[in-house]
C-alpha cells in the first residue's frame, strides 16, 4: 500500500503525521516547538510546518537535543530547513531569489527568449549559497568544488570543452568566496575530517561568529548535504551513511549545547 503524501496538517488524519507521508514539496519547515513548561525533560515537540502555515506534530515531546535530532536527521534526506523555537524565517525560495537579484548583469545572458545564467555566474552562485548557508570556509570551497564537478560531468555542449566551462565557473566561484569570506583562512575540508571532527567545526565556527540557533541549524543541515556528496563519491553505502550521519549531529549538537551553556541529558 502506497502511503499518501499530506500537502497541510488539516489533511492529517492522526495526532501525528508519519513523516513519510508528508508531501515533500508542501514543506516549509521542520520545527523544534517548544511546548509548556512543566512537563520535565520533554520540552520540545519535533513538528511539520507545511507551506499552507499549518503544523503537525511528527512525534511526542522530549527533551531539546532529542528533538533536534529528531527533525534533523528527517531534514537531511529532503533538504528541509529547521527551525528553532520560532518558525518563521526566510524562505528558501526568498533566499535563492535574494541570491538570483544580487548577480551582476554580465553573469546573466537571454537565448531564444530564456533567462539564463553563464559559467562564471554559476560559480558565483555556488559560491553565494554556500556562504549564505553559513559553512566555513574550507567547507565551502570543498563542497562548491565538488558540486560544480559533478555538474559539468553532466554536461554535454556540442563543439565546446566542458572541462574549460567548468574551470571557468570554478574560478569564478573561488574569487566570490575569498570575497565572501575576506578575512577568513579556509580551514580543513571536510575530506580532511571525521564525523566528529565535522561535527566539533561546525559548531564551533557558529559559537564564534555569534550565530543564532536558527543560522547554526541551517549551517548544520548544509555541512550533512556536503558530506552526503563526498560519502556517495567514496561509495559509501546506506546503513553507514546513516551511522556516520548520526555521528555528525550527535557531536555536533552536543558541542552547540554546551558552547552555549545548556545542559545535555546522557
Amino acid at each position: 500500500m502506497i502511503n499518501p503524501k499530506y500537502a497541510t496538517a488539516r489533511a492529517v488524519p492522526t495526532v501525528m503525521a508519519d513523516p513519510t507521508t508528508l508531501d515533500p514539496k508542501a514543506v516549509r519547515c521542520l520545527w523544534t516547538r517548544p511546548v509548556p513548561a512543566g512537563m520535565g525533560d520533554a520540552t520540545y515537540l519535533p513538528s511539520v510546518v507545511f507551506v499552507d502555515g499549518t503544523e503537525c506534530p511528527l512525534a511526542c515531546a522530549m527533551d531539546g537535543l532529542a528533538a533536534r535530532q529528531f527533525c534533523q536527521k528527517i531534514a537531511a534526506v529532503h533538504d528541509w530547513p529547521v527551525k528553532d523555537g520560532r518558525a518563521l524565517d526566510e524562505s528558501r525560495e526568498v533566499a535563492q531569489a535574494r541570491i538570483m537579484a544580487s548577480l551582476d548583469d554580465n553573469d546573466r545572458k537571454t537565448v531564444d527568449g530564456v533567462g539564463m545564467v553563464n559559467m562564471p555566474g554559476t560559480g558565483r552562485i555556488a559560491a553565494m549559497f554556500a556562504h549564505d548557508a553559513g559553512l566555513p570556509y574550507g567547507f565551502a570551497m570543498e563542497a562548491v568544488t565538488r558540486r560544480l564537478t559533478a555538474l559539468f560531468r553532466q554536461m554535454v555542449i556540442p563543439g565546446q570543452d566542458t572541462d574549460e566551462h567548468r574551470q571557468a565557473a570554478m574560478d569564478a566561484a573561488t574569487d566570490k568566496m575569498a570575497e565572501l569570506y575576506r578575512g577568513e583562512k579556509p580551514q580543513p575540508g571536510l575530506s580532511e575530517l571525521g564525523t566528529h571532527g565535522a561535527g566539533v567545526v561546525i559548531a564551533d565556527y557558529c559559537h564564534d561568529r555569534n550565530r543564532t540557533d536558527d543560522d547554526y541549524q541551517r549551517a548544520l543541515t548544509a555541512t550533512l548535504e556536503a558530506l552526503g556528496d563526498l560519502w556517495t563519491e567514496r561509495g559509501i553505502g546506506e546503513v553507514e551513511r546513516n551511522r556516520m550521519t548520526d555521528e555528525v549531529m550527535d557531536t555536533s549538537l552536543r558541542r552547540w549545547f554546551a558552547l552555549t551553556g545548556r545542559v545535555v541529558a546522557g
